[in-house]
């Protein structure tokens, strides 16, 4: 075993509220998308381009943890890692390889609105969430508390930076609002420490009336 020692337990909380986003929205989307009327293109952009947003989202956020924290964790505690390693990467593979049939089809149905295309849309978003659903389990069950131990404050934090940096920066407000919407005040008041008094203060407020926005449009409720 390695003789790295982290300064402190993580608080890793955080990804905790990241995946519990995750959750809900892939959850919801394939019956957003169902209820479509066939042949109706402008409904179908704006659901459609949601989706390209919780693809987004979900894209930085694996990479994050592919670029940042497996390395580190496989070279510091590769033998507690070895019987999780497998089951990662073949979720990962699922869930990536699902993503890449969603970014196939969601253009056609954007342009079409065609129920065929909605329905099929839908039914891969609907799988997606099944795989999805079991990898953030897993993670949050066996990973994360080997990430607790084994990285630091520092370390963990860059992560989230890498995810929030890849971003487009029109999609950073909702996203805190999405995080914000079922999160623990505790740990998005963490999330902001490290950011000035003044955006402490706005970036809460504007992202709560991002998601509401974006709820409302999408969902149909401000409380999806």
């Amino acid at each position: 075993m390695s003789d790295h020692v982290a300064v402190q337990t993580v608080d890793t909380r955080d990804m905790n509220t990241v995946h519990t986003f995750f959750r809900r929205e892939f959850r919801l989307v394939g019956g957003v998308i169902r209820e479509v009327p066939d042949g109706d293109v402008d409904r179908a952009r704006v659901v459609a381009d949601h989706l390209d947003y919780l693809g987004r989202s979900l894209h930085h956020h694996h990479t994050a943890e592919d670029e940042l924290a497996w390395p580190l964790l496989l070279q510091r505690v590769p033998e507690e890692l070895a019987p999780i390693v497998e089951l990662m990467e073949s979720q990962h593979e699922r869930v990536d390889g699902l993503l890449g049939e969603i970014a196939e089809i969601s253009p056609v149905w954007r342009a079409s609105a065609a129920g065929a295309d909605r329905d099929r849309l839908a039914d891969r978003c609907d799988t997606l969430y099944a795989h999805l659903a079991e990898h953030l389990d897993a993670e949050e069950e066996r990973l994360l508390p080997i990430a607790a131990r084994t990285l630091t404050t520092e370390e963990w934090k860059a992560i989230g930076h890498r995810a929030k940096n890849s971003s487009p920066r029109a999609d950073l407000t909702l996203t805190f609002g999405m995080f914000m919407y079922e999160g623990d005040p505790a740990v998005l008041a963490g999330m902001l420490a490290d950011a000035p008094p003044p955006v402490r203060w706005l970036v809460p407020r504007l992202a709560r009336r991002a998601f509401r926005r974006h709820a409302l449009q999408i969902h149909g409720t401000a409380t999806p």
